[in-house]
C-alpha cells in the first residue's frame, strides 16, 4: 500500500520537510530546486517548473536516484523490443530513468520543459561513471516549437506525461520532427485514477479510451495494461 494511504497528508508533509533538511542529496535538489526556480524564461517553463515545485513538498524521495534504481517504468521498457537502442525520452522530468536505462547500455536523450527537471537531471548524471555519462544528455526544450537535435532519433518514449496534454496534436506533431521516418513512440499513462495528481487532465480507463485519444495523431500498433503498477502502454508509430 502507498505511503499517502497510510499517513494522512499534514503529517506527511512533516516528514517530508525534515528528510529535506537531513538528506544531503535532497539538501542539493533543493537548492537546486530554489536557485533556477527563478530563472525560467516563459510561462511554459514556469508551470513544468510547479511539478518539482510540489514534488519536493509532497514526495521529495522521487526526486533522489535510489527511488528509481529499480522502479518499473524503466524496467518495463526493455519488454517492448520494438523500442529502439538509441530512444528520445519526452518528458524525462528528472532524467533518473534514462540515467538507469544507460547503465543497461541504451542511449538516451531526455527533453523537458522544465529547467529545474533538466537541472536536478545534470546533477545526478555528474555523478555516474563516464560510460553511463557518455550515453545520456539532457536538455529544456519545447517540443511544439523548438527545432530538433542535428541526428533524428529512431524511437520515442513518453512516461507518466500524457495524461497531463489535453490536446496531443501539436505536441506528437512536434515530436515527428524529432524522429526518423516510421519511428516508433512507447507511451505510458496511469490506469484511471491511479498516480491522481492535480496536474492531470485525462484519466484512461481501459485501453480503448487510450487509443482513441492517439489514433488522430500516430498509428497505434499494440496496447497492453500492467494491472499491478496501474499504467497502460500504447506502441504507436508515426503516420
Amino acid at each position: 500500500m502507498r505511503l499517502r494511504k497510510l499517513i494522512p497528508l499534514f503529517l506527511r508533509k512533516i516528514i517530508f520537510r525534515t528528510l529535506v533538511f537531513i538528506i544531503p542529496e535532497l539538501r542539493d535538489v533543493r537548492n537546486i530546486i530554489q536557485t533556477v526556480a527563478l530563472t525560467a524564461d516563459n510561462d511554459f517553463q514556469r508551470m513544468c517548473d510547479e511539478v518539482f515545485l510540489r514534488r519536493l513538498v509532497m514526495n521529495p524521495l522521487s526526486l533522489m536516484t535510489s527511488f528509481w534504481k529499480n522502479h518499473f517504468e524503466w524496467k518495463e521498457v526493455a519488454a517492448w523490443k520494438e523500442l529502439p537502442n538509441r530512444i528520445l525520452d519526452f518528458g524525462c522530468g528528472t532524467g533518473h530513468s534514462d540515467i538507469m536505462l544507460a547503465r543497461e547500455g541504451r542511449v538516451v536523450h531526455g527533453v523537458d520543459g522544465s529547467p529545474i527537471g533538466i537541472a536536478i537531471a545534470n546533477r545526478a548524471l555528474s555523478l555516474e561513471s563516464s560510460t553511463v555519462a557518455s550515453r545520456v544528455s539532457f536538455s529544456v526544450a519545447d517540443i511544439t516549437v523548438d527545432l530538433p537535435l542535428a541526428e533524428l532519433f529512431e524511437g520515442v518514449w513518453s512516461s507518466n506525461v500524457f495524461e497531463h496534454i489535453a490536446n496531443p496534436g501539436p505536441v506528437l506533431l512536434g515530436l515527428r520532427r524529432w524522429v526518423q521516418p516510421n519511428a516508433s513512440l512507447l507511451i505510458s499513462v496511469p490506469l484511471g485514477y491511479a498516480y491522481d495528481d492535480p496536474g492531470h487532465v485525462n484519466h484512461f480507463a481501459n485501453e480503448r479510451e487510450l487509443i482513441a485519444f492517439l489514433e488522430p495523431h500516430v498509428t497505434v500498433i499494440k496496447t497492453a495494461i500492467n494491472s499491478r503498477y496501474e499504467v497502460i502502454r500504447a506502441l504507436c508509430r508515426f503516420k
